[in-house]
């Protein structure tokens, strides 16, 4: 099954371009390794591959470790997850995890109830030997295995099977798959309706005998041997073909579960191109037009593979987050950016700030607008400009006139035709460097005139002659907007006026033409 452990990285590739990963997405985080105990972090997933953290997720002041992320269609203001416990144990692995409330902005948790295991079957059960007895009974909810459906369902998986103690020793028999549904709107209850799933595909089949080996093998080694991996490691709802689909890492399989809230069956092929490493899948997630990411659990990376047949589409992202416990979940609606972006920048001048940026793809886009603030928390446009929409990208620029004062903050939102907005990395601009003052006439006569560009502050000006030496100085009061130096007595010739001030020193050549020539 998936492993507890589990890295989720969102992207940022090499080249600085921002994935299409959807947007409306999050993640509960919890720093490796699952031996230190790390509560969860209720994270924003941002569609350029960074992460706003929210809040470590508490049940009151209690911190919680949460898998299986999942959300509500009528409820867009939180997800629902299961605890995890930790440490793993062979007395604990099949405890039942608690379903979880999850408020996206303050990342409190509201415990709702227990997600009871699968009920043991009473028909088709191996026979028991005449020196075996049934040593214990596996009744298992899986907690890292969660998504929400287009009716308010919480799709989650079980397990049953009996681990049966002969003059041999153990083994493991009867082991059968599930799929639950929580409904979560109205809700009442925690405890899933399971439906067994119907394994009969020869591959299917082949899987869950892969499981049941694992699983063998653990408890032949006392819980010390490692935690089974194999069989389904995390699916999603495909909103488009009402399947829930699974691809599983170690064995580079793809399995899809029709009908998963009435009658489910899984079916399993072997994608044309499969991902490139042979890695554990900890997290699954999607979007509104149906994509489908798989994150690779040891490595970080997130893949993204064809809702049909789970084949590589070529795409991969980086590992933003390293290596971390918990899911990842888009909420409904969430969508693809149409916009593949390159790069953003802004520059500023003496006659304003100059905004340049470059795509690589465009796709239903509707315009783009530039943002700034002072504080880079509020937000005001600036700027917009209508998206091209040409297949190959294209490079866009625009301006903002007048000279920026000071420190400001830049970002470039992009907007879908149908309203959705994402957002670039944030562009810092300061002011362009000048000098602290500007002089006239040059060349001088009778007097220097001089102009500070901060007057309030206090200023000292110092006149040096071609060999370096101080000929005049001056400390006007501050305040004074234009200062008058006299040049009589200086020889004619060329000098250097410096400008002392708290933000640095500058100097600016000055000509004397003598007084009265």
């Amino acid at each position: 099954m998936k492993k507890i452990l589990l890295t989720l990285s969102v992207l940022l590739s090499g080249r600085e371009v921002w994935a299409q990963l959807p947007t409306n997405s999050f993640a509960v985080t919890a720093p490796c390794p699952a031996s230190a105990g790390n509560p969860s972090v209720l994270q924003q997933v941002n569609t350029d591959g960074s992460l706003t953290p929210i809040a470590t997720v508490l049940d009151g002041t209690t911190p919680l470790i949460l898998n299986a992320l999942g959300c509500d269609v009528a409820d867009p203001t939180a997800v629902y997850a299961m605890n995890v416990l930790q440490p793993v144990t062979i007395a604990n692995f099949d405890t039942p995890p608690n379903l979880y409330w999850v408020s996206l902005s303050t990342a409190a948790a509201t415990n709702l109830g227990t997600v009871t295991p699968p009920p043991l079957p009473t028909t088709g059960l191996s026979p028991v030997g005449r020196f075996e007895t049934v040593l214990r009974e596996i009744r298992q909810t899986f907690n890292f295995i969660g998504d929400g459906g287009p009716g308010s369902e919480y799709y989650v998986g079980g397990v049953t099977g009996r681990v049966i103690l002969g003059l041999a020793g153990l083994r493991v028999a009867d082991v059968r798959l599930y799929v639950g549904v929580v409904q979560l709107n109205p809700f009442t209850t925690a405890a899933p309706v399971w439906r067994p799933l119907d394994t009969s595909d020869p591959a299917t089949a082949a899987v869950l005998a892969g499981y049941q080996a694992q699983l063998q093998a653990y408890l032949n080694s006392g819980g010390s041997g490692s935690v089974p991996e194999g069989g389904i490691q995390d699916w999603v709802y495909d909103v488009r073909t009402g399947n829930l689909v699974s691809y599983l890492g170690q064995e580079d399989k793809f399995l899809t579960i029709s009908n998963p809230a009435t009658a489910p069956k899984g079916v399993t092929t072997i994608p044309a191109t499969a991902i490139p490493t042979q890695q554990n899948i900890g997290s699954m997630f999607t979007d509104r037009d149906g994509n489908v990411y798989a994150v690779d659990a040891d490595g970080g990376t997130i893949y993204k593979i064809d809702r049909l047949t789970g084949s590589y589409s070529g795409r991969s992202y980086g590992s933003a987050f390293g290596c971390s416990r918990g899911d990842a979940v888009s909420m409904p609606g969430a969508l693809p950016l149409p916009v593949n972006l390159v790069r953003f920048s802004a520059t500023a001048g003496s006659a304003g700030v100059r905004f340049e940026w470059e795509t690589a793809s465009e796709e239903k886009a509707a315009y783009f607008e530039v943002e700034r603030s002072a504080t880079a928390t509020s937000w005001q446009p600036v700027a917009r400009v209508a998206a091209g929409n040409r297949p190959a990208g294209q490079r866009y620029s625009a301006s903002e006139p007048g000279a920026l004062i000071s420190q400001t903050y830049y970002r470039l939102a992009m907007h879908d035709a149908d309203g959705s907005v994402a957002h670039s990395l944030v562009q810092v601009v300061s002011p362009p460097a000048r000098g602290l003052a500007t002089t006239y006439p040059n060349p001088a006569r009778d007097e220097i005139k001089v102009v500070l560009a901060a007057p309030e502050q206090a200023s000292r000006l110092e006149l040096l002659n071609a060999r370096g030496q101080v000929v005049r100085r001056w400390e006007p009061t501050p305040g004074t907007p234009l200062i008058q130096l006299p040049t009589a007595g200086l020889a004619a010739g060329l000098y250097v006026l410096r400008v002392q001030q708290a933000g640095g020193t500058s100097t600016t050549r000055v000509a004397v033409a003598g007084s009265g020539q």
